[in-house]
């Protein structure tokens, strides 16, 4: 990654606040891109509480508290940039939530949900700000829940190119 980014992989199964879990998330830049002006960053940091839950599931932001949750093997093994990315995509969630959004919008397929597209925006022009190119960023955006052919209009939606996003590679 272009800076470094600290991460609490050792946590347990329980609730922390954010910074807890990611020290360094205060200073990412990229979060003015997110939310309206500091003081609204400040209460994000201080309310926004991250669930560390042993559960199959990689990280999600619950619709109905805002919460973050995020799976014990995710945290302990996923790479640094990949983490700090799903954080950034997170936070765009909470942003949504807070606006009063439904994240969770069952009527369209993942890779259509506005909210999902608003979030992927902002997380693919950060991973090209950290140094992805775009191979690496078409890995990031291959999830076990779409489809090669979802992956595939995700990754044009966000002008991300590669042999992944011509059919050649495989969801994993």
């Amino acid at each position: 990654m272009a800076h470094p980014f600290r991460i609490n992989r050792r946590l347990e199964p329980g609730q922390y606040d954010l910074m807890e879990v990611f020290p360094d998330i205060r200073a990412c830049d990229i979060l003015s891109a997110i939310f309206a002006d500091a003081e609204e960053i400040d209460r994000v940091m201080a309310d926004i509480k991250v669930l560390v839950a042993d559960t199959p599931y990689e990280i999600f932001v619950d619709n109905g508290n805002g919460a973050i949750t995020i799976g014990l093997n995710h945290l302990r093994n996923s790479s640094d940039e990949f983490l700090y990315l799903d954080i950034i995509h997170e936070l765009c969630h909470v942003k949504q939530h807070l606006q009063g959004r439904n994240l969770y919008d069952r009527r369209k397929s993942y890779v259509d949900r506005e909210t999902e597209i608003e979030a992927y925006e902002v997380t693919v022009r950060e991973a090209r700000r950290i140094g992805l190119n775009d191979e690496a960023i078409l890995n990031y955006l291959r999830v076990y829940w779409i489809t090669p052919e979802e992956h595939e209009r995700l990754a044009a939606r966000l002008n991300v190119t590669g042999s992944a996003a011509k059919g050649e590679g495989s969801l994993s």
